[in-house]
């Protein structure tokens, strides 16, 4: 897709458990990050339109292949620069249990995003943070 093309989350809101369906990067400047990824490494832009705001993605191949969060906002600014991982999962809730009984902490406790699924951000004991994702479909 282009720079000015308009994308779909397909990969994202099908996904399955056990998978990677998803990935965002964590920047201050999400054009900046975008422009270097793009120049670097030759990957399109897109952006999801979520009705009162836009997602800006990265593409490869004319698939999205991950989200760009800025992080120059009072409410992300202690989030630091890093990449992010999504693991598919049955269910949510069930598997936060699992996870929080096994010494996990919740870092971001489960939300719905319309049309897209439902979510956690979990921290594991040994103090790596992935997000756990069930699609909407």
């Amino acid at each position: 897709m282009s720079d000015t093309a308009t994308a779909t989350l397909t990969d994202f809101q099908t996904a399955t458990a056990k998978t990677f369906p998803w990935h965002e990067l964590y920047v201050g400047d999400a054009e900046a990050g975008r422009r270097f990824y793009t120049e670097a490494l030759g990957w399109g832009k897109e952006d999801y339109d979520m009705g009162q705001m836009k997602y800006p993605m990265l593409s490869a191949n004319g698939s999205a292949i991950c989200g760009v969060m800025a992080t120059n906002t009072p409410e992300m600014k202690d989030v630091p620069p890093h990449w992010a991982v999504y693991i598919g999962v049955d269910d949510v809730d069930a598997r936060l249990a699992k996870c929080t009984g096994l010494g996990a902490k919740v870092v971001v406790p489960p939300m719905d995003v319309p049309t897209v699924g439902r979510m956690a951000l979990i921290q594991d004991p040994q103090g790596a943070h992935f997000w756990i994702f069930k699609s909407a479909n």
